[in-house]
């Protein structure tokens, strides 16, 4: 079951009758060479950039639902673009909860989880004009996942958080999916961040290019060279030695590749 569905998007030169869907209740990585439009996709969808064009929202059309009505239903996490009104990361939060219609009991339980999944516990006393670049973008993930949105939207994150970080938060992302009824659109050009995503859509000039499970697609090394995304490492060395047949299926741990070989 798709929660969008994009249709023919025209936009300026970067989107030429460009088609797509996303299903809902899944964590889903778009990846493309750089200037593809990944950024401005998730920009229409979040109406920080209007569209004409026919995108299916949630079952209604992008366009009917009043901009309050959206907000509540979308949020987007765009690296660095937000304002806080509140002077510590603790009391942003605090705010922002406040604001729902939750018991205290509910409040205090999504504050804690947030701040220890989000490695917010040593900066939560901080006030936010002090926050380093990856301290902001984690209250920013912090702040829009913390009102349990239908659908959340995460821009390019691999400029500010290393590998490890961002696979601790899609580990994260993946466990709150069916408990908030969450559906989720990560942006990426470091691929081997998202292994663990349930799916990839490859786009560029203006077209998907491929779709499916990250795995399978990242095997695809010869269509992604041509598109020019750089292939995982420990990908791109699986299927060179799954074609010498030497290993049976793809291995991301050099370790164990190691004794796979030797043995």
């Amino acid at each position: 079951m798709n929660i969008i569905e994009i249709n023919k998007l025209n936009y300026l030169n970067v989107f030429s009758d460009f088609s797509t869907s996303f299903e809902k209740n899944k964590l889903t990585t778009i990846s493309g060479p750089n200037n593809c439009g990944k950024t401005t996709l998730l920009k229409i969808l979040s109406k920080k950039i209007n569209s004409n064009s026919d995108i299916i929202i949630n079952y209604n059309n992008i366009n009917d639902y009043k901009i309050n009505e959206y907000y509540k239903l979308v949020k987007s996490v765009i690296p660095l673009e937000e304002e806080f009104i509140n002077y510590t990361v603790e009391e942003e939060l605090q705010y922002t909860v406040d604001r729902l219609f939750l018991n205290k009991e509910e409040k205090n339980s999504r504050i804690k989880s947030i701040i220890k999944n989000l490695y917010l516990n040593g900066i939560r006393k901080k006030e936010i004009k002090d926050l380093n670049d990856k301290e902001f973008i984690l209250l920013q993930l912090a702040d829009s996942i913390i009102t349990t949105p239908k659908i959340l939207l995460i821009d390019d994150l691999s400029p500010y958080l290393d590998s490890e970080e961002i696979k601790k938060i899609i580990i994260f992302l993946k466990s709150i999916i069916s408990k908030y009824d969450m559906t989720i659109i990560i942006n990426s050009l470091r691929l081997e961040d998202i292994i663990e995503t349930d799916k990839i859509i490859i786009i560029n000039n203006s077209e998907v290019i491929l779709e499916g499970n990250p795995i399978d697609i990242l095997q695809k090394d010869n269509i992604l060279n041509k598109a020019g995304i750089k292939v995982p490492f420990m990908i791109d060395l699986s299927v060179k030695l799954k074609d010498y047949n030497l290993i049976d299926e793809v291995e991301l741990d050099m370790n164990r590749m190691t004794n796979k070989l030797w043995n």
